[in-house]
């Protein structure tokens, strides 16, 4: 079994992408609704974030935080982040704005980099923080006040070195819903994703090269980041990205129609919504699923049964 002392005493997280580019770089490791894109591409554009945020005056173990939809932009934020020795935060997409304002103090953040659909959530309170240093918009259009994600990056190096990163430096920020007060930040290092992605991914799922990822929980949760981006890219599989919302259960069959995922990351909350749609298995082809997983909440015992007896597959439920 695994364990932290196998891996390198300095290890950077980035490595779960960048080992891909010695045999499969033109493979694509990313399919969005906006196109695909391969390991090599990734890994250009994460370079380019890095030597932006260098630029930006992003020092070693830093905060930058990302509030965004379930794009390429979250992920190579998300990687340039820890490569340069930083702290990436993905923000949960549903809080309120006194929770933003909550989180950027405590979290001390330096850098936010948000959707334009989300601006409105930090805008007021943008000002407040005398340790944002700068934000980033990610738009299809110019920002009045702001620097736009696309023109950030144009021009910038896509080579980078990573940081001499010890494998117990943090890398990531994540933060709990708020259910019971204020969300509370947990903290993971650099070991803590190989770990899991080999006890889990590979020892538990049986995820390989040859799987397609696909998850319903985003990027912002553990659980999501480690089923649909972690685990797949660890073994150099691809995943999916889904930007919609999640209770929207038609989209969801539609890009496991339109995608072929072979791994199902989801809730309980989704797979009950998706049986209680007629026919939902005949209007959309979802025979490409291999392993359906289950986290996040308890997964009624009806609900497994009629999944299992409508799909012939069995959801393999593991926290929550």
């Amino acid at each position: 079994m695994m364990k932290a002392a196998d891996l390198p005493t300095y290890y950077n997280i980035c490595d779960i992408l960048e080992h891909n580019l010695k045999h499969r770089e033109n493979k694509i490791a990313l399919l969005t609704e906006n196109g695909s894109f391969t390991f090599r591409e990734i890994s250009e554009q994460v370079n380019k974030v890095g030597n932006a945020l260098i630029r930006s005056g992003v020092r070693f173990g830093e905060c930058v935080a990302i509030l965004c939809p379930d794009r390429p932009e979250w992920v190579s934020t998300f990687f340039a982040t820890a490569k340069i020795g930083g702290v990436a935060l993905g923000l949960n997409t549903l809080l309120t704005t006194e929770e933003y304002d909550y989180i950027l103090r405590d979290a001390r953040v330096k850098i936010l980099v948000v959707h334009d659909s989300l601006q409105a959530m930090v805008e007021p309170i943008i000002k407040k923080h005398e340790t944002l240093a700068r934000v980033i918009i990610v738009s299809d259009s110019e920002s009045k006040y702001y620097s736009n994600f696309a023109d950030w990056i144009d021009g910038e190096r896509s080579e980078l070195a990573r940081a001499t990163t010890h494998r117990e430096d943090f890398c990531s920020l994540h933060y709990s819903s708020g259910t019971t007060g204020m969300p509370k930040g947990v903290l993971h290092t650099h070991k803590d994703y190989p770990l899991i992605a080999q006890l889990s991914g590979v020892n538990l799922f049986g995820i390989s090269e040859n799987d397609r990822t696909f998850s319903v929980a985003k990027l912002f949760f553990v659980y999501g980041i480690g089923g649909n981006l972690i685990f797949p890219w660890y073994v150099g599989a691809s995943c999916v990205l889904y930007a919609g919302p999640p209770r929207q259960v038609a989209a969801v069959l539609k890009t496991i129609s339109t995608f072929k995922p072979t791994v199902f990351v989801s809730v309980p909350t989704i797979y009950s919504a998706i049986l209680s749609l007629p026919k939902f298995n005949e209007r959309f082809d979802i025979r490409s699923l291999r392993i359906c997983i289950s986290a996040g909440e308890p997964l009624p015992l009806k609900t497994w049964n009629n999944w299992r007896d409508t799909t012939g597959i069995e959801i393999l439920d593991t926290i929550g």
